[in-house]
C-alpha cells in the first residue's frame, strides 16, 4: 500500500528530494479558424473524445463542458467530475484543475490553447502541476497519452494523417 497517502510526510531520509516532473506539451493542427477549432473542441467533445479508451464509465458515456466543469455522464445518468475550469478565454484558452483517474491526488493543471496558424489553428495541450514523489510519477505516467487523445480531435476536425 505504499503511496496510498503519498501526500503525508514520511519519516524517511529526505536527502534525495524528488525533482519536479516537466510539463507535458503536445500540439495538433486543424484546418479550421480558431473559433471553429474552439467550438469543435468544447461543444462537440462528446463526439470526438475516445470514451471507449479514456473515461470513467466507459463506452456509452457522454463527455461535456458544463457549468464550469468537464464532466462525464454514464448512460444511467451518473456524473463524474474530470476537472473544474479555472480560466476561460473564448476562443483562445481553457485551463482546468484536472483529476480524471487520479482523484486521490491533488488536481493537475491542464491547459488547452488555440492559436491562429494561417491556414488553420494550432491547438496545444499543456499538462503540469504534478504532485511530488510517487503520486506525481503516477500522474505523469497516466497523462502521457495526450498525443493519442488529441489525434482523435484533430481527425474529427478534418486534419489529415
Amino acid at each position: 500500500m505504499d503511496g496510498l497517502f503519498s501526500h503525508a510526510a514520511s519519516s524517511g531520509d529526505h536527502s534525495e528530494e524528488s525533482v519536479p516532473l516537466p510539463e507535458l506539451i503536445n500540439s495538433v493542427s486543424v484546418p479550421v479558424p480558431v473559433d471553429q477549432a474552439f467550438e469543435g473542441f468544447t461543444d462537440y467533445i462528446h463526439l470526438w473524445w475516445p470514451v471507449n479508451v479514456y473515461s470513467h464509465f466507459g463506452p456509452g458515456s457522454h463527455v461535456s463542458f458544463a457549468q464550469g466543469q468537464l464532466l462525464e455522464e454514464s448512460e444511467e445518468g451518473q456524473q463524474h467530475l474530470w476537472g473544474s475550469i479555472v480560466d476561460l478565454e473564448v476562443p483562445v484558452r481553457i485551463v482546468l484543475d484536472f483529476s480524471l483517474g487520479m482523484e486521490n491526488a491533488a488536481p493537475t493543471r491542464l491547459a488547452f490553447e488555440f492559436a491562429d496558424a494561417g491556414t488553420g489553428t494550432e491547438v496545444t495541450v499543456r499538462h503540469g502541476g504534478w504532485a511530488r514523489g510517487p503520486a506525481g510519477e503516477a500522474q505523469y505516467e497516466r497523462y502521457v497519452r495526450w498525443p493519442e487523445v488529441i489525434a482523435y480531435y484533430a481527425r474529427f476536425m478534418g486534419a489529415q494523417g
